[in-house]
């Protein structure tokens, strides 16, 4: 899991050249793990993830996300992504919003209503990205929310799809 040889500032120079070799090993890194995470994860995650496989050679959340903004200068198949609340993934470039707001229309079909918690946890995915997963099906049209003091529960659309 760890990283045998990485990349750092004494090594690969300062600016965008240390950028693009971080971006490399970044990428190599989390094609390994990204997949089996839904082909996303928050930008907090993966900032976890490298600095405990980086050891002693730690990296700024600066660096992590002008390394992150490199991905497509270094053809890896990685895009920094912000979504609207203002949350930062890494995603695969494969990564399809319709696939996601289809299975959690599915889901919520299933299940009839859902919070963040317990789509994070039949997703298996982090509740902030079981909640941006909501907001996408919900901006699509395909979910609707109720948010009371019980807090914010996702319903099936059933409105919009009567009217077209």
């Amino acid at each position: 899991m760890g990283i045998a040889n990485p990349v750092t500032r004494e090594t690969h120079g300062s600016g965008a050249s240390y950028h693009k070799e971080l971006a490399k090993e970044l990428g190599t890194f989390l094609q390994k793990i990204i997949s089996g995470e839904g082909g996303m994860m928050a930008l907090t995650d993966v900032y976890c993830r490298f600095n405990r496989a980086r050891g002693m050679e730690l990296v700024s959340p600066e660096d992590l996300i002008n390394a992150a903004n490199m991905f497509s200068a270094v053809n890896i198949p990685l895009r920094l992504r912000s979504f609207d609340s203002g949350v930062l993934v890494i995603q695969v470039l494969s990564h399809n919003d319709e696939e996601v707001i289809r299975t959690t229309r599915q889901m919520l079909d299933e299940k009839s209503s859902l919070t963040a918690e317990e789509l994070a946890h039949l997703a298996k995915v982090s509740v902030m990205l079981a909640r941006e997963r909501l907001l996408v099906t919900e901006q699509a049209g395909k979910a609707c929310r109720d948010d009371s003091v019980e807090g914010l529960r996702f319903y099936p659309n059933f409105l919009v799809e009567r009217t077209d």
